[in-house]
């Protein structure tokens, strides 16, 4: 019986080490998770700190780090043995439509993950956009989205 090469088991391996993947969850995507695609109806000071207490309760031993740019929001990395996971919550401006038919300027939120270990990752991601909704979920109702 002939065995396969092991530096091709190597390379192989290195690849899928290597390898990362992403994803994205929003409020504007009406992915199901939020129940729609929905704007809040918040200041940015607002959304900072139910951003901030939802990472800080996700990732209680994490740097917590602050982003800028494109939009505000911040960034935790997960590690688990050689794989690193990364992932930023954001708030983006957005135009919901108010109870009496007229725009409303509020904030959609984005979770966004990507790396290589995406079994902690991914659910890790969709636990920070639920605190983050339920956290802006107390301050203001949702409004549905202007597309």
């Amino acid at each position: 019986m002939r065995y396969l090469d092991p530096r091709i088991s190597v390379i192989a391996v290195l690849f899928l080490l290597l390898t990362g993947c992403s994803g994205t969850y929003s409020t504007r995507d009406g992915d199901g998770e939020t129940g729609g695609t929905e704007v809040y109806p918040l200041s940015m000071d607002d959304a900072l700190l139910i951003m901030q207490d939802a990472m800080q309760k996700e990732f209680p031993e994490d740097r917590i780090e602050d982003i800028f740019t494109p939009h505000r929001g911040y960034r935790a990395k997960m590690r688990f043995l050689a794989d690193i996971d990364v992932i930023s919550v954001y708030a983006i401006p957005g135009q919901g439509r108010g109870p009496d038919g007229k725009t409303v300027d509020g904030l959609v939120f984005e979770v966004h993950r990507s790396g290589t270990y995406p079994l902690g990752g991914i659910p890790r991601s969709k636990a920070v956009l639920k605190r983050v909704v339920a956290g802006a979920s107390r301050m203001a109702d949702a409004l549905p989205k202007i597309e």
